[in-house]
C-alpha cells in the first residue's frame, strides 16, 4: 500500500473555450463544479492527498501548473453577463445593426415591412453563408493539429467582456515530468478534444511514471454525425483513437454514455478497461454563489411575465431539436386561441445547422410573437426564467447527460424531456419523455399538459418534494474513490463515499 497520490488536472480546455466564447456551456460549468469541489475536499493535502491544475504550454506541448486562483477567476468570469438579456424576435442574426433596421421598418408602409424583413433574413444568411465558405478556403491545406470544440465549429477568437483571460500569464513552473512523482494522477476531465494529438501528451506523461484517467461526455461525433460540423466529426474520431490506448481510468457521467463507451471499447479498442460511472451534481452552487450574495436586477420589461412561458434552454443547434417544439407550437396556435397559447423561450446562443430553421421562425413572425429567443442569458437572467416558466423542455435527440433537466428540477419545475439516450436517467422518474421524432406525440404531451393546470401545479409540487439534488462533494468523493481503488490505496482519512459501479 503507497500513500495516495498526487491529482493533476489539465484545465487547458477552459482557457481555449473563453478565448471564443463569452458564456459558458454545460461541460464548462460541470468541471468548474467539479474542480472546486475536488478542491474543497483535496485543495489542503488532507488525506494524504493533493491537487495541482495544469496548462499546456504553448509551442512546447508539456503540462505546465496553473495556480488555482487563475482558474477560478476564469470560470467566474464566464458566469457573468449583462443583467438585461438580448432577446430576439426579429431577423436571424447580428451584422446589420438591428436598431438601424427597425428605424427603416417603422417607415415603410405597412405593407412592405413583412417583404423588408424577408430581405434582411435572406441577406444576413447569404452572409453567413459567405463567412463559413471564407473560414473553410482558409483553412484547406492547412494539417490538423487542433479542432475547434463542438460548442463553437468556427469561431473568431476573441476576449469576452469581464473575462479575465488577458490578465492571466502563462502557465508557470516545473513541467509536469519534475513537478510531478511516479504513480501521480493526470485527469482530463474536460473537453480535451480540441487537440487530436492529445493521447500523445497523456502517453509522455504515462512514460514518466504517471497514471492517467479521463471523463467521456458522450460519443455523438461518432454515433450521430449529421448533428455535428464535419470537421468535428473527423477530429474526434482522431482524437478518440490517441487516447483510449493512453488511458488508465475511463470514466463517464452516465450510463447511457457509459454503454455506448462499453460498446467501443469491446468492438474496435480491446483494451479490458472497465469504465467507470460518476454521478453528477446538481445545479451550479459555485458559479452562482457570487451572484445569490450580490444579485444582479433584471428589469421586469426584458422578460415575459411569470407564468405566461414555456422554457427551452439550450445552445440553439440541429441535435437539441428545437425545430420540434417550432412545430407544436405552430399546431397550438391552429387549434388554440391566442390567449390560452404561452409563449415559448428559446434561452441560448443560437449554433449550427439551424439556419433553414431560423428562417421559419422569422418567417412566421416568431410565431406570431409566441416563441421569444433570449440569446446568452447570463446566470442572473436564466435564474429568473427558471423561476417564472411554467415547466422547461429539452426533446434534444442524443444527449450524454442532460444537465437543463435537473437544472430545471432543482430549481422545481417541472420538465418534458425526450425519452432516448440519458435524459430519462437525468429526469430520475420526475420528468415525463415524449418522442422526439414524433411532432404529433409531442403535441399530445404538450397540450395535455396546458389542458390541465391543476394537474401541472400537483406535478410542480410534486418535483419540489421529491427531487433529490446530488451534492458536487459526492461526485468529487466518488472520483477520488476510483482513483484510490485502482491504485489500492488506503487513505489516511478515509470518506465514505458511495461505490462506483464498472460498467
Amino acid at each position: 500500500m503507497r500513500q495516495a497520490a498526487t491529482v493533476w488536472i489539465d484545465v487547458e480546455d477552459l482557457f481555449q473555450y473563453v478565448r471564443h466564447n463569452a458564456r459558458p456551456s454545460g461541460i464548462q460549468r460541470l468541471t468548474y463544479e467539479l474542480y472546486t469541489a475536488l478542491q474543497a475536499q483535496v485543495g489542503s493535502g488532507t488525506g494524504g492527498r493533493s491537487i495541482g491544475f495544469l496548462r499546456i504550454e504553448p509551442g512546447a506541448d508539456a503540462f505546465r501548473p496553473v495556480p488555482w486562483e487563475q482558474v477560478r477567476m476564469l470560470c467566474q468570469g464566464l458566469t457573468r453577463g449583462p443583467a438585461t438579456p438580448s432577446t430576439r424576435q426579429r431577423p436571424a442574426g447580428g451584422t446589420v445593426p438591428h436598431s438601424l433596421a427597425v428605424a427603416v421598418q417603422y417607415r415603410l408602409p405597412g405593407a412592405a415591412r413583412a417583404p423588408f424583413r424577408r430581405v434582411c433574413t435572406l441577406q444576413l444568411a447569404a452572409l453567413g453563408s459567405l463567412r463559413t465558405l471564407g473560414r473553410e478556403l482558409v483553412g484547406r491545406g492547412r494539417p490538423v493539429a487542433s479542432a475547434a470544440p463542438p460548442t463553437d465549429p468556427a469561431p473568431e477568437p476573441r476576449t469576452p467582456a469581464g473575462s479575465p483571460l488577458a490578465d492571466i500569464a502563462r502557465p508557470a513552473g516545473s513541467p509536469l515530468p519534475d513537478a510531478a512523482r511516479p504513480g501521480d494522477w493526470l485527469l482530463s476531465l474536460g473537453a480535451s478534444w480540441h487537440r487530436t494529438d492529445y493521447g500523445c501528451l497523456l502517453q509522455r506523461a504515462r512514460d514518466a511514471g504517471l497514471r492517467t484517467g479521463m471523463l467521456f461526455y458522450d460519443l455523438i461525433p461518432l454515433r450521430r454525425p449529421e448533428w455535428c460540423h464535419h470537421t468535428l466529426v473527423a477530429s474526434f474520431g482522431q482524437w478518440l483513437d490517441g487516447v483510449l490506448p493512453a488511458l488508465d481510468l475511463v470514466l463517464a457521467i452516465s450510463n447511457a454514455t457509459a454503454d455506448d463507451l462499453g460498446r467501443l471499447l469491446a468492438e474496435q479498442h480491446p483494451l479490458a478497461l472497465p469504465v467507470r460511472v460518476l454521478p453528477i451534481g446538481t445545479g451550479f452552487p459555485a458559479s452562482l454563489a457570487g451572484l445569490r450574495r450580490d444579485p444582479e436586477p433584471v428589469p421586469d420589461h426584458a422578460l415575459p411575465p411569470a407564468g405566461s412561458y414555456v422554457l427551452f434552454v439550450s445552445t440553439i443547434e440541429a441535435r437539441k431539436n428545437h425545430v420540434l417544439m417550432f412545430q407544436v407550437w405552430r399546431r397550438l396556435l391552429a387549434v388554440l386561441p391566442p390567449a390560452e397559447v404561452p409563449t415559448l423561450v428559446f434561452a441560448g446562443r443560437v449554433g449550427w445547422l439551424v439556419a433553414d430553421l431560423m428562417l421559419q421562425i422569422a418567417n412566421t413572425n416568431y410565431c406570431d410573437g409566441k416563441l421569444l429567443i433570449v440569446e446568452d442569458p447570463s446566470d442572473t437572467v436564466l435564474m429568473r426564467l427558471y423561476e417564472g416558466c411554467l415547466f422547461t423542455v429539452l426533446p434534444s435527440l442524443y444527449e450524454g447527460w442532460g444537465l437543463p433537466v435537473t437544472e430545471s428540477l432543482a430549481a422545481g419545475k417541472p420538465c418534458v424531456t425526450s425519452n432516448l439516450s440519458a435524459l430519462p436517467e437525468a429526469g430520475g422518474g420526475l420528468a415525463r419523455t415524449l418522442d422526439p421524432f414524433d411532432v404529433n406525440d409531442a403535441t399530445r404531451v404538450i397540450l395535455g399538459i396546458l389542458a390541465d393546470r391543476a394537474a401541472l401545479a400537483r406535478w410542480e409540487m410534486e418535483v419540489r418534494q421529491r427531487f433529490a439534488p446530488v451534492p458536487w462533494a459526492r461526485s468529487a468523493a466518488v472520483l477520488l474513490d476510483a482513483l484510490d481503488a485502482h491504485d489500492g490505496v488506503v487513505a489516511v482519512a478515509p470518506g465514505q463515499p458511495e461505490p462506483v459501479a464498472d460498467v
